[in-house]
């Protein structure tokens, strides 16, 4: 009882002996259990109140005060939560944290009381300082197990499990840490142990020649590694970490052991195995031959993303609007690079999803069609950054919604971060002067002379951050910048800023239905599920083009134009209007209104300062409001495009009531005025067919998103590449090279030939693979290895100059529409002040 009235909680009063007499703590000395009350919390908690969620993260666990507290997940192939444990008083929960992993369970109170909060470094600190570290160690591998059970318990694998199988288990298993890339085993190498993933993402692939074909992607939950356990053959595919992962290694001894006590269980895992590999080969295998770029690339990427930002290019009009936005928002420096990499994911169109079997089949119900998506240069706001577990100095933090922030203030510039990211987006940027000063306060923090980091040294830095005034030593010029999502304004200035709605943020495990099923289906923690069902994908970008009310309005202001345009041309043939007096003079005013009007339109297009409005400001409290609104953000500029349209299609109506061409054909200021503003409207017109119409065929002839400059030198890379590839190959390759793929690449016409074809490059390549086939009859196909590498090559070189002259065409409209349409403009005003003399 000593220990408990010595035990002080800094906020919360004295700790109870429920807590300080827990089994997790039981044996520390009263300094021990007085450190560890400093430093933890005392929390009441209400019933229904959830403590914290599946798949969060934390460095804490808890020790139940008074009240329960029930353990709640998900187990992988279920629909609904089921409870795994209870903590009543003196139990402990959330021991996930001592083995540096996410939460597996969903905590929610059923029974109101308080809870003792307690970080795992300063349990591990106070104990190693009380002269009780063995004891500490050997109570960290009792909680360790306790979390193992846990862990265990959200497993598909142990579903038929009765209590002393689960023991036996929890025996044999260890853990082990895969680093992103890092082959867990090899095609080939011996069977030794099944592997149960914990976290992070594994592919299992097999390699024929020179190329790699996924098998399958596991994510937490799944287990792996038992066929060839069973059958006592060699590893027959190999597995490697698409991510930073955790596995449970269960020994061949034991896995072996417990199937041999329960026959049943290998059977049933092997159907299971079966089941979702059929699924996914359906989802991965149909993106991987049906398209240039697949999504699954980097499955492991939308898997962590939590805001993605998505370029849909078969609408993008590669105009660059984006990154200069993003530059103009943030003192000239962009946080966004229009590169990246280029996926294809479904649009299914109708009314319903495609129906899930329980066989894993999909059985189509309506039409589906794909969408080429870029993955641009920005900070996609992980689950767990990388970047902030590298940061040493607490700059980088994450707040309640899920938004990745850096504290300019407290950023030394060491680029810690920017190395860590495996995505290349964060960059180093001249710092600003005013984020330059940080107080004395932070030398004398005890985090600068050796006490450890962690969430209450940040938390403290950042204290004071926000206090100081004076420059810290050891600072760079420069600090580290990333996609903030515009914090304090009311959302992405790139979305806000895009004239044609093209991009957006997504979180993939939500709204990508692909990654959806390859995830396993969004279900959160108490199994309430989320989103629209498989049917849901890029929706959140089609949701923000819209399309219909403005493809309505334009229609309507074509009909509009062209019933104008021919009563213009009746009344001037007969005499009845002319262009300065009545309607033709009215007519005419209203075409000039319609000029200065049409003028305005770049006026909030290149305001971005002036539209992006000041918003909510980072805070717990409006989280999930500011969450939503980034969401919802739409492009204030596209309903801005199709108004202008729309009034250029009524003012060339006007302008023919006010005078068609003039009969004389004399050079006059009318004439060249007539001239200039028709060319204008053509030159404008046309520009906006080529929006349309262009972005599409040009994603389809783009492997990767290519900037206008990336094509420079593209040409001599690719030659490079083939005849690079080109060396070492067997007579025939080399025969068909010269025969058959040389004058494909070559062809005056391929260029345009493929552009009609409307074909990607993916189907390219298998029509010009069946010619060749064809051409040798099934002869030396034993021959031919490399051959799928120089097609590939030479498709691509056929491709960019389509490439070039579609990005030209893009480009080439819209400078002649400004130029003629400003000459005009003046010549109106010339036009106006000698009409107004000549009147009177």
């Amino acid at each position: 009882m000593g220990a408990s009235t010595e035990a002080q909680a800094g906020s919360g009063g004295a700790w109870p002996q429920a807590v300080l007499g827990a089994p997790v703590l039981h044996g520390l000395d009263a300094r021990a259990l007085r450190e560890i009350a400093e430093a933890g919390k005392l929390r009441s908690v209400g019933e229904g109140e959830v403590l914290y969620q599946a798949g969060d993260g934390g460095e804490s666990f808890f020790v139940v005060a008074s009240g329960r507290v029930s353990l709640r997940a998900v187990r992988r192939g279920d629909e609904h939560a089921s409870e795994l444990r209870e903590a009543d008083a003196g139990s402990a929960f959330g021991e996930e944290a001592t083995v540096g992993s996410a939460r597996r369970a969903t905590a929610v109170v059923v029974e109101a009381g308080r809870v003792a909060e307690i970080p795992v470094p300063i349990f591990r600190r106070a104990a190693g300082r009380s002269g009780k570290a063995e004891f500490a160690e050997k109570i960290e591998r009792t909680m360790r197990r306790s979390a193992t059970r846990d862990l265990l318990g959200t497993l598909s694998f142990t579903r038929d499990l009765g209590p002393e199988d689960l023991d036996a288990l929890l025996d044999a298993v260890t853990y082990r840490q895969v680093a992103r890339g890092q082959a867990v085993y090899r095609e080939g190498d011996p069977a030794d142990a099944l592997y149960l993933v914990a976290d992070g993402m594994i592919q299992l692939q097999t390699e024929e020649g020179d190329r790699l074909h996924v098998r399958a992607y596991l994510t937490r939950g799944d287990f792996f590694g038992h066929e060839e356990l069973s059958d006592g053959v060699p590893r027959e595919t190999g597995a490697v970490a698409s991510g930073a992962s955790t596995l449970l290694s269960v020994p061949a001894r034991a896995f072996r052991a417990l199937t041999g006590r329960r026959p049943e269980l290998l059977e049933r895992l092997q159907a299971r195995a079966r089941a979702q590999q059929s699924a996914q080969r359906e989802v991965v295998g149909g993106s991987a031959q049906h398209h240039t770029a697949h999504l699954f690339r980097d499955l492991y990427r939308l898997q962590v993303a939590r805001s993605l930002l998505v370029i849909d290019l078969d609408t993008c009009v590669r105009c660059g609007h984006c990154a200069w936005a993003c530059a103009e928002t943030h003192d000239g420096v962009a946080r966004i690079t229009r590169r990246g990499d280029k996926v294809v994911a479904r649009e299914e169109r109708g009314d319903g999803a495609q129906e899930a079997r329980h066989d894993g089949a999909q059985e189509a119900r309506h039409e589906v069609a794909r969408r080429s998506l870029l993955l641009p240069s920005s900070c996609q706001h992980c689950e767990n950054p990388s970047c902030m577990l590298e940061c040493p100095t607490g700059a980088i933090g994450k707040d309640p919604a899920g938004e990745v922030f850096i504290r300019e203030e407290l950023c030394t510039g060491c680029g810690a971060c920017a190395k860590a990211c495996p995505w290349d987006n964060i960059q180093m940027a001249p710092r600003r002067e005013e984020a330059a000063r940080v107080g004395l306060r932070l030398m004398t923090l005890p985090w600068a002379h050796g006490a450890g980091t962690g969430a209450h040294g940040a938390g403290a830095v950042a204290e004071a951050g926000r206090s100081a005034g004076t420059v810290t030593p050891g600072r760079s010029a420069e600090v580290a910048v990333k996609c903030d999502l515009c914090s304090g304004r009311e959302g992405p200035a790139c979305v806000q800023a895009c004239p044609v709605s093209a991009i957006a943020r997504v979180n993939p495990a939500e709204e990508i239905a692909e990654v959806r099923v390859l995830l396993g289906g969004p279900r959160d923690a108490l199994g309430n599920a989320l989103g629209d069902g498989a049917g849901a994908t890029t929706a959140a970008v089609a949701a923000h083009q819209g399309g219909v009310s403005s493809a309505a309005a334009l229609g309507g202001s074509a009909l509009a134009a062209a019933g104008m345009a021919i009563a213009a041309v009746v009344m001037h043939g007969r005499g009845l209007w002319r262009p300065a007096y009545g309607v033709g003079w009215g007519a005419g005013v209203l075409a000039a209104v319609g000029f200065g009007l049409l003028l305005v339109y770049a006026v909030p297009k290149r305001g971005v300062r002036l539209f992006a409005r000041r918003g909510a400001e980072r805070g717990a409290e409006r989280g999930a409001e500011r969450t939503a609104a980034r969401t919802a953000t739409k492009s204030r500029v596209r309903p801005q495009l199709a108004v202008h349209l729309c009034l250029g299609l009524v003012t060339a109506g006007l302008v023919i009531a006010h005078a068609p061409w003039p009969r004389s054909g004399r050079a006059t200021l009318g004439a060249a005025l007539l001239l200039l503003f028709w060319v204008s409207a053509l030159a404008g017109g046309l520009t906006a067919v080529a929006y349309r119409v262009i972005p599409r065929r040009l994603s389809r002839l783009e492997r990767t998103a290519a900037l206008p400059e990336d094509l420079d030198g593209a040409r001599r890379e690719l030659l490079d590449r083939l005849y690079r590839e080109l060396s070492g190959k067997s007579d025939l390759v080399k025969k068909v090279v010269e025969k058959v793929l040389l004058p494909y690449a070559q062809s005056a016409l391929g260029p345009l030939a493929l552009v009609v074809s409307g074909r990607s490059l993916r189907a390219e390549e298998r029509a010009l693979r069946g010619r060749i086939d064809a051409l040798l009859e099934g002869r030396g196909a034993e021959r031919l290895g490399g051959l799928a590498t120089l097609i590939r090559i030479v498709v691509e070189l056929r491709a960019l100059p389509a490439q070039r002259w579609l990005s030209r065409l893009l480009r080439a409209g819209l400078p002649l529409h400004i130029v003629t349409f400003g000459v005009a403009l003046a010549l109106l005003v010339l036009h106006a002040a000698t009409a107004g003399r000549a009147g009177r």
